[in-house]
């Protein structure tokens, strides 16, 4: 019992590691929203903070708004919800009228003093910010603030400005501590509202514009590649910046068509491909190689019967391997090697994908591709386009489960026919050890992160991710015609292919002829060539 359980968890226990940092590399890319962009996606999802009539909705940013009317204050529902959430659900005390009024005139006159940093020849301006300008100093007033750094005006940290008015309100005679929000009600509308910043994290774009997002009108600034790599990270400015960057060329090139974004996922897609690709081709060359030194390999484990116990006999038994791949030139290295590369570059194609900005705003059949597929499911009557979003969730577990199918069953093929990559070893117990179990177990789990991963990220990353699978079976498929040649090769090097037969061979492989001889066949299918 003990042994199985050993057995069990020596099988698993790197799958389990492998999704773990999977997890925790999924978010090791920065997100590239700065204090502005947080301030502007905060206005476009609550509105004015300080409002109080229930009236109107949302700002809708223009780049030919010359002046700013201050209409847009009144409340959204989002800002209902929220203050109503927090009084009634949370039992918080709420802020009085005269409190909101207060805030909200110093906001107002935030955005007149300041407008002038945001357009042309100011501090914090931008080549397209001048109609908005006055815009954009009221969402930083209210949701932030600015601050001198490094002998430079920038924008400063979120609620900057809250909470030095929240002070100034406290002693001024018409607000006072009485008509103040309480810190209890201060602390949890900060981290309610944090949450909709944080799941937004599309603000990368090469230049300063307005884009649709989540039914808002969100300004994010623009950002040049050197700044990434000075302020985002070396990742984020060798693959993220420039996967967004031709997501944004691509989407704004072909603007007036719906599948402009879907058009740029294949394009980043297939780029993002080709290194894998390349990675196959030198993998294949390396699993031929070993395909050759194979039975020699294979000697050793006759020569060596106690290599699993005996620590002499597995030492020596390592160094006579070490010497045949080496005079064959075979890395038993090089293919985790480029797994290792892989993986950052398809975490940061995955960021570029949720952190392009002009990717967000896409709509493709009715659906918005930022839209979470569990929406599609959980909130169908209420979510635009959700039929869509159910099928790209069903097409894609579909990929995916026929990409790992596919390259499990020529991994299983490849090894009853033609023998595995890496000689057969024993345990303690003297069972078989298959080297291709925990490979088998990785793609499974890794099917399973997939399609688990799927289920709550955006739309937009599902069509990824079934193209991904796609370019994948293809992909097995020939490097399996291209394996194919290189046994034929070899069968054409040892003359009569006898070395691959004898790895071929299999009781199976006997038995079938056996049963042919006694039938009084003159020949069967065992007299093929067996490398074929």
């Amino acid at each position: 019992m003990r042994t199985n359980t050993n057995r069990f968890v020596k099988r698993w226990i790197a799958p389990i590691a492998g999704t773990i940092a999977v997890l925790s590399l999924s978010g090791c890319t920065k997100a590239f929203c700065t204090n502005q962009d947080k301030a502007n996606q905060l206005f476009g999802y609550y509105g004015n903070l300080y409002a109080n009539q229930v009236v109107d909705t949302q700002t809708v940013l223009d780049d030919s708004t010359t002046e700013l009317s201050y209409d847009a204050k009144k409340l959204n529902t989002h800002r209902s919800t929220l203050f109503s959430t927090l009084s009634e659900e949370k039992g918080l005390s709420s802020p009085d009228v005269a409190f909101l009024d207060f805030m909200d005139q110093k906001a107002k006159k935030f955005a007149e003093d300041n407008a002038s940093l945001w357009k042309t020849g100011g501090a914090l301006a931008s080549s397209t910010s001048n109609g908005i300008a006055k815009e954009i100093a009221w969402h930083v007033g209210i949701y932030a603030g600015i601050k001198e750094e490094n002998g430079k005006t920038v924008v400063g940290n979120l609620w900057q400005n809250f909470d030095a008015w929240y002070e100034e309100a406290v002693l001024d005679d018409s607000v006072g501590i009485l008509k103040a929000p309480s810190a209890g009600w201060v602390a949890t509308m900060k981290s309610v509202t944090a949450t909709a910043i944080n799941t937004n994290t599309a603000c990368i774009s090469p230049e300063s514009k307005t884009f649709q997002q989540d039914g808002s009108s969100i300004y994010v600034e623009g950002k040049t590649w050197g700044q990434a790599f000075a302020e985002y990270g070396f990742l984020e400015g060798l693959f993220v910046y420039p996967f967004a960057y031709i997501i944004h060329a691509i989407s704004s090139a072909f603007s007036n068509y719906e599948w402009a974004q879907i058009l740029a996922i294949v394009v980043v897609t297939l780029m993002a491909r080709i290194f894998t690709v390349i990675s196959s081709v030198f993998q294949s060359k390396t699993q031929s190689k070993q395909a050759k030194i194979q039975p020699l390999l294979n000697e050793l484990q006759k020569k060596y019967p106690n290599n699993a116990t005996d620590r002499e006999e597995k030492q020596a038994m390592a160094m006579e391997q070490a010497r045949i791949m080496k005079k064959a030139k075979v890395h038993p290295l090089l293919p985790m090697l480029f797994m290792i590369i892989q993986f950052p570059l398809f975490i940061c194609v995955w960021s570029a994908l949720q952190g392009s900005a002009a990717l967000a705003g896409g709509n493709w059949l009715g659906l918005s591709l930022t839209t979470k597929v569990s929406e599609c499911f959980m909130n169908y009557p209420n979510t635009p386009g959700a039929l869509t979003g159910i099928f790209i969730f069903i097409f894609m577990t579909i990929g995916n489960v026929l990409s790992s199918a596919t390259s499990m069953f020529f991994t299983s093929w490849r090894t009853k026919n033609f023998g595995g990559a890496q000689p057969t070893r024993t345990d303690a117990n003297g069972n078989v050890m298959d080297p291709n179990k925990t490979m088998k177990t990785i793609s499974i789990v890794m099917m399973g992160f997939v399609v688990i991963m799927g289920w709550n990220l955006p739309a937009g990353m599902g069509i990824y991710w079934f193209l991904g699978a796609v370019i994948s079976i293809f992909q097995t498929l020939l490097m399996e015609i291209f394996q194919t040649r290189n046994r034929h090769r070899l069968a054409a090097e040892t003359g009569d292919g006898s070395t691959l037969a004898a790895i071929r061979r299999s009781k199976h492989h006997d038995k079938t002829k056996a049963e042919a001889d006694r039938k009084g066949n003159k020949k069967s299918k065992s007299d093929k060539p067996l490398w074929r």
